[in-house]
């Protein structure tokens, strides 16, 4: 009898320990093209996330959290490798039309590198990817080839070619949509990522012999601007109630351009209220699974709100009061919503720290227990002192941008951010700005003149960095 007591006791130490040291789940939840007042917790009036924002509040929220390029394949390259994206050889977007351009296959994700789904892959989990790629091909490497043991719905090109079933558009093939051909009439492409994305979790957690590292790549809400009919209803109406017949102001830009100064677009609203929904979706799965105490999740985005296609009232969000659009290194194009949850692990907090895409695949192994990469994540800083409180401050010298190429109105342009003082150096024309972001948010009173010992100063360790990150 003491031998079974001694066993007993043993058998229930055993599995204790073994609980107490379970590596958890994680999800991150990749929206794509989300501004960074896009949500109702970081400010939208207009738009409503109840879900994300309730979501964001029992999280570490990053009120200063930047996309590492104001455009979305080399910020994804940029969470997959854990370092800038021109390190890696990607400048701008894959154009699956354009073979030979910018982004041509040679400087696709290159195998040598430990990409984070290959990280816990190699630590134990099953690993999954869902939608959204846009950083490699068939041939030259999708999820699959990048650590991932599910993939699905993984288009060739960054966009669908419709949100509704079949998820194409005549004339544009490397946007259909694959894997998905069980769908019907009427299906959306946000419900139907997430539905399979909760059928990956459910998998692995019946299995219960891995614990799984999921990215939701959602393509909402990048064009084409589409929502279900109720919806787009809905924030019609309340567009009517909030702003009446009073026109939509514009704000002048650079290079004679335009932004919306509000957000009234009540397809693109339809679109943010749906995806909120399907975050919802996930969260209630993980309860009903009883995994959510035992589970991760990051929200963030790839870059800045889109602002500029299309006419006025047609364009797809306002990134007020931050200045311009995706595409452009002002605040609108780089800063973007980020947090992470673990219930009962990470307190509800909030900082200002300037935090980065790179961040967080240094973060999200330290939280799991997982094995640092400091060779391979060089250019991320694990937030995890920033989160328990232990720092204020990461120490990180600055944050920086490059971004050599024209599109969405903007001109071949780099950045820098130090100390609360970012600079903005366009290169075609040489001209050089820098604002005060401590007391200037929007960028709008240009100090290069009145300072010009500190733009000269920054703009020399701008070059600097930006010679020692390129690739030759």
């Amino acid at each position: 009898m003491k031998k079974l007591i001694i066993t007993l006791f043993a058998l229930l130490f055993a599995q204790a320990i073994s609980a107490a040291t379970k590596q958890p789940n994680v999800v991150i939840v990749f929206v794509d093209d989300l501004g960074w007042t896009d949500l109702g917790v970081y400010g939208s009036k207009f738009y409503e996330t109840p879900h994300i924002d309730r979501l964001a509040k029992q999280g570490a929220m990053f009120t200063q959290a930047y996309s590492s390029c104001n455009v979305c394949s080399p910020t994804r390259a940029s969470l997959m490798t854990g370092k800038y994206p021109q390190r890696i050889g990607f400048t701008s977007w894959l154009n699956p039309r354009k073979p030979n351009g910018p982004n041509s296959a040679a400087t696709y994700i290159p195998a040598a590198e430990t990409t984070i789904g290959e990280a816990f892959q190699q630590a134990g989990y099953r690993t999954g990817y869902i939608g959204k790629w846009h950083v490699g091909s068939e041939k030259i490497g999708m999820p699959k080839q990048h650590g991932f043991d599910w993939q699905m719905a993984t288009a060739r090109h960054g966009l669908p070619g419709s949100y509704f079933h079949p998820y194409k558009k005549k004339g544009l093939p490397s946007a259909d949509v694959p894997d998905m051909e069980d769908g019907k009439s009427g299906d959306y492409l946000t419900d139907v990522l997430t539905d399979k994305g909760i059928e990956f979790i459910r998998e692995t957690a019946k299995e219960g012999k891995k614990p799984f590292f999921l990215i939701l790549g959602h393509y909402a809400v990048h064009t084409p601007i589409q929502a279900p009919k109720k919806l787009v209803e809905k924030y019609q109406a309340k567009k009517k109630r909030m702003y009446g017949t009073t026109p939509l102001k514009m704000i002048p830009e650079r290079f004679n351009c335009k932004v919306p100064a509000r957000q009234q677009n009540p397809v693109y609203a339809g679109m943010m209220e749906n995806l909120d929904t399907n975050v919802g979706k996930v969260i209630d799965a993980l309860d009903e699974l009883g995994l959510t105490k035992d589970t991760i999740i990051v929200f963030t985005s790839d870059n800045g709100g889109s602002c500029m296609p299309g006419t006025p009232v047609k364009r797809p969000t306002s990134n007020y009061p931050l200045r311009a659009s995706k595409g452009w290194n002002y605040e609108g194009g780089i800063r973007i919503p980020t947090f992470i949850t673990w219930p009962g692990k990470i307190p509800a907090m909030k900082t200002d720290e300037p935090v980065i895409t790179m961040d967080l695949y240094p973060t999200l192994l330290e939280l799991t227990g997982c094995k640092q990469l400091p060779k391979q994540t060089i250019d991320g800083r694990s937030l995890v002192p920033l989160i328990y409180g232990k720092t204020k401050t990461l120490g990180r010298p600055f944050l920086a941008w490059w971004y050599p190429h024209s599109g969405h109105g903007a001109q071949p342009c780099q950045a820098i951010l130090k100390d609360g003082w970012k600079l903005v150096h366009w290169m075609n024309q040489n001209e050089t700005e820098l604002y005060n972001l401590d007391e200037d948010e929007g960028e709008r009173n240009d100090l290069a003149k009145k300072e010009p010992g500190k733009a000269r100063e920054l703009l020399q360790t701008l070059n600097k960095w930006v010679k020692e990150t390129g690739r030759n």
